[in-house]
C-alpha cells in the first residue's frame, strides 16, 4: 500500500526473489563476573614480585638523591680543603 496515493503495490510473482537466509549466531557466553574475594590472593601473589621491584626502585631514588649531593659537598670542601694546605707554605712564606 502507497502511503501517499493509496494504491495497492504488488510485486509479481515472477519478480520476485526469495530472502537469502541468515544464519543466527548464538550471542556468547557471559562467564560470570570475577569474585575479587576468591582471586584476590591469587592477584596479590602476581602482583607481590612487580611492588617489591617498585619498592627497591624508591629506595635507590632516594638514597641517590640524597647521596648524590653529600659527594658534591665533600668534593667541594675537600677540594678547598687541598687548594688552602697546598698554598699554606707559600702564604707563610710570604709573611717572613
Amino acid at each position: 500500500m502507497c502511503s501517499y496515493c493509496g494504491a495497492n503495490l504488488t510485486i509479481p510473482e515472477a519478480l520476485r526473489t526469495k530472502a537469502k537466509p541468515t544464519v543466527t549466531s548464538k550471542p556468547p557466553k557471559q562467564r560470570p563476573a570475577p569474585s575479587l574475594e576468591k582471586e584476590a590472593p591469587d592477584l596479590l601473589r602476581k602482583a607481590q614480585p612487580i611492588a617489591i621491584k617498585a619498592w627497591n626502585s624508591y629506595v635507590y631514588w632516594t638514597w641517590l638523591r640524597r647521596l648524590f649531593p653529600a659527594c658534591l659537598t665533600i668534593l667541594v670542601i675537600g677540594f678547598f680543603a687541598c687548594a688552602a694546605l697546598g698554598a699554606l707554605p707559600f702564604v707563610l712564606a710570604l709573611f717572613r
